[in-house]
């Protein structure tokens, strides 16, 4: 009996054994990749413009505020430009004074070409009347000495002339380059857009090529949202995107894949710094939204979700 009990115990563990063998062994189904999330910004088509002064100076009005919408061309800040218009009048005066110099010569000039015009027409009737006798050759002699000294005259009057008028295109190259001087002065939009950020205050110094604010354009509104190596080789042209606020379920606004990076990146779009390290890499994406359904904030940070199927 107990030979018995053994055998059927045995049989229970092998066959136990087999079942648990079995089940390992068993394929599991991996469930497939419908949709891939990343962080994104709300910004508009074209980016944000960095705006940067063109000349150095103190702030002498500021005519735009954060906020404003603005036109191409509009004044946003003026710099103090006591210096530039002092340069712009003295330009003025040399020019001026230039101008009348050329024209004085010029008037030399033809009042020469006419003598010379009459002493030519004087000495042609003498040379026929001292043909037939009329006139003695002293009197030849005496205009053609005439009219050789008016064109030796006439050929230093215009060489004047021309260098007159040299230095009349050099003052008004000057006098061009002070009036863009002074009208740099004027920092104004490059396009049409919202202003962001005017940074200066009233009587603080710029310096050349110093960013002062930031614009936003008049486009359309793009989610630029970053999404995980492992599901870059994933991303195509015109996938469907659907955009919510961090956190939360409800889509505020739809969107297609319109811009894919073509090269990885370290992962520093939302940190506070560029230098931030980062263990993973991302592929940037820009999703030209529609059907937004609640007011967007530019820099807004996002949850963008790209639907693969």
């Amino acid at each position: 009996m107990k030979k018995q009990l053994f055998l059927l115990a045995i049989t229970f563990l092998l066959m136990s054994a087999c079942s648990n063998k079995g089940e390992k062994n068993a394929p599991t189904s991996v469930p497939s990749i419908t949709s891939i999330v990343g962080i994104g910004k709300v910004i508009p088509q074209g980016g944000i413009s960095d705006l940067a002064a063109p000349v150095s100076g103190i702030v002498k009005q500021i005519n735009a505020q954060t906020g404003d919408i603005v036109k191409k061309g509009d004044v946003l800040l003026v710099l103090d430009n006591t210096d530039a218009t002092f340069a712009v009048k003295e330009a003025n005066s040399r020019l001026a004074s230039q101008q009348g110099n050329v024209q004085s010569v010029n008037n030399m000039v033809e009042r020469e070409r006419i003598m010379l015009k009459e002493n030519l027409r004087l000495l042609n009737d003498s040379r026929e009347l001292f043909a037939v006798g009329a006139v003695s050759g002293e009197k030849v002699r005496e205009l053609q000495n005439n009219y050789d000294q008016g064109v030796l005259q006439l050929k230093k009057l215009e060489s004047d002339l021309n260098g007159q008028q040299a230095l009349l295109q050099e003052l008004s190259v000057q006098h061009a380059s002070k009036i863009n001087n002074l009208s740099l002065t004027q920092l104004t939009a490059p396009i049409d857009g919202t202003v962001l950020d005017i940074t200066p205050k009233l009587g603080e110094a710029v310096t050349v090529y110093q960013t002062y604010g930031r614009m936003a354009p008049d486009a359309p509104l793009m989610v630029l949202a970053e999404i995980d190596e492992l599901f870059a080789g994933k991303l195509v042209l015109g996938q469907l995107c659907s955009v919510t606020f961090i956190g939360d379920s409800v889509p505020v606004a739809q969107g297609k894949i319109l811009r894919i990076s073509p090269n990885l990146k370290k992962k520093s779009l939302f940190s506070d710094s560029g230098n931030d390290l980062e263990d993973r890499r991302v592929r940037e994406i820009e999703v030209l939204l529609s059907d937004i359904k609640k007011p967007l904030l530019i820099e807004t940070k996002l949850e963008c979700t790209v639907k693969l199927n």
